[in-house]
């Protein structure tokens, strides 16, 4: 009998094949947590078996995860695993985070952050272009998170509509980045100019509903073309500003010769924070102002029908003869003038004082209702020394009602830990500038102190996570000694408008080893919610 290396290559990848079948398969468990629920694609080209993307659960955290995998035998693990090594050290919450990378028993597996009430933007154009603001501030958030990756020397390589993630509140997510050039075997020195182009071909989408290539791709049907370039946003879509149209045709190396192309995520991030402010459909508020109900007056007033009983015979209303309407008006105004000296005298006869404050217009003023309404949280991200990522796989836990939380790293010193960490905490982003006047949350054990800090309205974009407060934020409050059952209720002096709020702890109280196996200062934030 043959032995495997004297098989054909045939036999020989057939039998890889059916190992990898056995291994990934529904309800097959990686590292005795993550199990493999559906496969959502697999990555064609190249030696069997191929490369797969999978949605799996993992159940030592209770959530669900993205998988891919790919034999430890194929020519792209070993780029796959040393990518998802890399794309790991960008903490840009905009990317889909890689939580593990292992290599088991012949197989290559990379776990993501699974983001949940959201869809592809290939999904999301199947309904039509988006409006000019929107698609806009889509492409700045790209510009964006690009910057912060070609700042750690790397590339995305595959950017397009598939890897664009939009949640249900309209925030951005990136799938893939440096793993999707990997797992798909593209070229892995990808320059810079090609995610620059990735961008200005999705803003370009997104205006238009066409795809600027040469061909039909993403659902989306070709744009026009004239002399070889694809027509500009404007000529496909009215109403798209002028500066808005350039900058695309710039970033998709589309403009005309007098005009340079930008070659740079950074030059594109400043070109698009440079355009005049676009009011989004989204920022209407749908409050109504009711008007004020008008008072009826206090004197009798006479009815229509007075007058109808004086017209012609049949019940026709017909002219009224001009003594009968003085002798009406002369009645009107007499009981008028009666009913106000009654008035007057029975309440100077009373000793009554009328204050400013009872008068019809301003009771109705003092009394109007002032509407608070919770905001949408639309995203969150941790800020202390540590890039972002203590106990990262729970931040969403901060808010989305679970009764554990969020919880600090375990410090050896304290309760202040100010002394060697400026704080830890979580930015809680709302999606757009918006009022603030209140912050409710509930904090796990008592005796922490906690700030509040609010970023400054023009601010849209986050600065890489530093061991100090973050540039541009002010701080709105301090609470010391709380924690417990209490739910902490911070009400700030006056509204500020603003899209980030940030909570802060600055001290922590000492806790035993308990289920995290260690002794120490720490504490768990749960329950935010951000108030108008």
């Amino acid at each position: 009998m043959a032995s495997l290396a004297e098989k054909p290559a045939g036999d020989s990848e057939n039998f890889d094949r059916a190992r990898f079948d056995q291994r990934v398969r529904v309800g097959a468990r990686l590292a005795g947590r993550y199990r493999l629920e559906r496969e959502l694609r697999s990555y064609s080209g190249g030696p069997q078996p191929v490369p797969q993307g999978w949605v799996g659960f993992d159940e030592l955290l209770n959530r669900e995860v993205g998988i891919d995998l790919i034999d430890s035998r194929h020519p792209r693990a070993q780029a796959v695993e040393a990518a998802a090594r890399s794309a790991a050290t960008v903490p840009d919450v905009r990317f889909v985070q890689v939580l593990d990378v292992a290599d088991e028993e012949g197989l290559v597996y990379v776990v993501t952050e699974w983001v949940s009430d959201a869809s592809s933007l290939t999904q999301r154009l199947s309904r039509g272009p988006l409006s000019v603001a929107l698609a806009s501030r889509i492409a700045r958030e790209l510009a964006v998170a690009i910057a912060e990756a070609h700042g750690c020397d790397l590339r995305h390589g595959a950017l397009d509509p598939d890897k664009v993630i939009l949640t249900s509140t309209n925030q951005v997510k990136i799938r893939g980045l440096c793993l999707e050039a990997a797992m798909s075997g593209a070229q892995a020195a990808t320059a810079p100019t090609e995610d620059v182009r990735a961008i200005g071909a999705i803003w370009y989408a997104t205006l238009t509903g066409r795809w600027p290539g040469e061909h039909p791709a993403f659902g989306l049907p070709a744009a026009p073309r004239s002399h070889g370039k694809p027509f500009t946003p404007a000529q496909v879509r009215a109403a798209i500003p002028k500066a808005v149209d350039q900058l695309v045709e710039q970033a998709l190396e589309a403009a005309d010769a007098e005009v340079p192309a930008i070659d740079s995520v950074k030059a594109l991030t400043s070109g698009i924070a440079a355009l005049p402010k676009l009011r989004d459909e989204s920022e209407i508020t749908d409050v109504i102002a009711r008007p004020a109900l008008r008072r009826p007056p206090a004197y009798p007033v006479a009815t229509p029908t007075a007058v109808q009983q004086l017209g012609s015979p049949g019940g026709r209303v017909g002219r009224t003869p001009r003594g009968v309407l003085a002798a009406i008006l002369g009645i009107v105004v007499v009981v008028g003038a009666v009913a106000a000296f009654q008035l007057g005298g029975s309440s100077q006869g009373s000793g009554a004082q009328t204050s400013p404050s009872s008068s019809p217009q301003t009771s109705s003023a003092s009394s109007a209702p002032v509407t608070v309404r919770q905001l949408s949280i639309a995203n969150a991200s941790i800020w202390d020394s540590d890039k972002g990522k203590d106990d990262i796989e729970r931040l969403q836990q901060s808010y989305n009602g679970s009764s554990e939380g969020w919880v600090t790293t375990t410090y050896i010193d304290g309760p202040d830990i100010t002394s060697y960490r400026k704080g830890t905490g979580i930015i809680f982003d709302l999606g757009s500038a918006q009022k603030v006047g209140k912050v409710t949350f509930s904090v796990g054990v008592p005796g922490a102190t906690v700030e509040v800090w609010t970023a400054d309205a023009t601010l849209d974009s986050l600065p890489p996570v530093q061991n100090s407060t973050p540039p541009g934020f002010t701080k709105q409050v301090t609470k010391a000694g709380v924690g417990g059952n209490a739910e902490v209720d911070i009400a700030f002096s006056a509204t500020v408008t603003t899209r980030y709020v940030m909570v802060w702890f600055t001290a922590l109280p000492h806790q035993d080893r308990s289920q995290y196996n260690i002794a120490g200062y720490r504490d768990s934030l749960a329950n935010v919610k951000i108030y108008s």
